[in-house]
């Protein structure tokens, strides 16, 4: 009997502090301004048939079918009320504009995305006036299940991501009517390389730990450092790159190693080392500004759970540097190799 009442008070507690510590609610919020008038914007957002040419969750199959319905009644029946995408990775989901005033300048939808998130997520754009510019700011809010809501920061984190990448691929697209030419709005972009292995390489290294400075600004020193240990003499075989032992997204924790490919050709300070890379990797080619790199990692995580894959975290997430400061001006035109080992 005490045994049993021991068992329910545990019971209890385990339940009490699930409660308290996990309300299952996830919210992100991402603002941005864009040289262009609101009414434009406001109008073009309302018709759904142009919401495919930026929604984060369609990049992951490009030949989706998309499908529109038409719900309302009255003068909003000409428009479609309803976007349906169809596909072998993201299943079949939906985004359901509700109707506004014709003077507002809020768009509420309900989104359904089994493949992204468990349950419904309220998905919300609110435009503000600036003088001449405007301010799109992009919400996404969502409860999870009772028995995920110890996932309740895995999504928050997600959720997070989706904004961003949401809002970037929207101001690209809106850059269509920029009343200005200072702006230069970019989308990032992600190819998809499927599996691979990675190659041997003798390099140099040195080890890194961010946790409160910008990854890029930790990235600029560490490597810089590296070739001046290096001197003139003994120039890089090969793109710079980073290789990750510990990633914490939450705290903005990175520990690992920066390296630059050698062929030590001269006697330098550094000794060089053979960093052999086992097993397979998830491939991605990002192009875009370092200040958005962690987007590459979310889309290729992203990636890995729709092929049902998993992470192996015994082994180091590598980023290799094709093309940075050093090739181009434009910090938009970087190119990023993202590869994510797995079982």
């Amino acid at each position: 009997m005490i045994v049993i009442l021991l068992l329910i008070m545990i019971f209890g507690l385990a339940l009490l502090s699930y409660l308290l510590l996990f309300n299952g609610r996830f919210f992100s919020r991402q603002s941005a301004v864009i040289e262009a008038p609101i009414d434009v914007i406001a109008e073009d957002l309302s018709d759904l048939s142009n919401w495919p040419n930026w929604l984060p969750w369609l990049i992951f199959e490009p030949d989706a079918e998309v499908t529109y319905e038409y719900l309302n009644s009255g003068i909003l029946s000409v428009l479609p009320s309803c976007l349906v995408w169809r596909g072998a990775l993201i299943k079949e989901g939906y985004i359901s504009l509700e109707p506004a005033r014709s003077s507002a300048h809020y768009f509420h939808t309900l989104l359904e995305a089994p493949a992204f998130y468990p349950s419904d997520v309220h998905f919300n754009i609110n435009l503000t006036k600036q003088k001449k510019r405007t301010s799109v700011t992009i919400q996404i809010t969502g409860k999870l299940p009772f028995f995920k809501r110890w996932k309740q920061g895995n999504y928050r984190i997600r959720a997070n991501k989706d904004a961003e990448l949401a809002l970037l691929k929207i101001l690209a697209y809106l850059s269509k009517y920029n009343t200005t030419s200072d702006h230069d709005y970019k989308a990032p972009s992600f190819e998809w390389l499927a599996k691979t292995t990675l190659d041997t390489v003798d390099a140099v290294t040195r080890p890194f730990v961010v946790s409160n400075q910008p990854m890029s600004q930790k990235m600029d020193q560490g490597f810089h450092d590296l070739l001046t240990d290096l001197g003139p003499e003994n120039p890089p075989a090969g793109p710079c790159f980073a290789l990750y032992k510990k990633v914490d997204l939450a705290h903005h924790y990175f520990a690992g190693r920066l390296g630059i490919p050698v062929h030590n050709l001269v006697p330098c300070p550094l000794c060089p080392e053979r960093i052999v890379l086992h097993g397979h990797y998830l491939h991605l080619r990002y192009v875009g500004s370092y200040q958005h790199l962690s987007l590459a990692w979310h889309v290729l995580y992203s990636f890995m759970r729709l092929h049902k894959l998993k992470v192996n975290r015994q082994r180091y997430g590598v980023e290799t540097f094709e093309v940075g400061p050093l090739q181009t001006n434009s910090s938009k035109d970087f190119v990023t190799l993202v590869c994510l080992p797995i079982k």
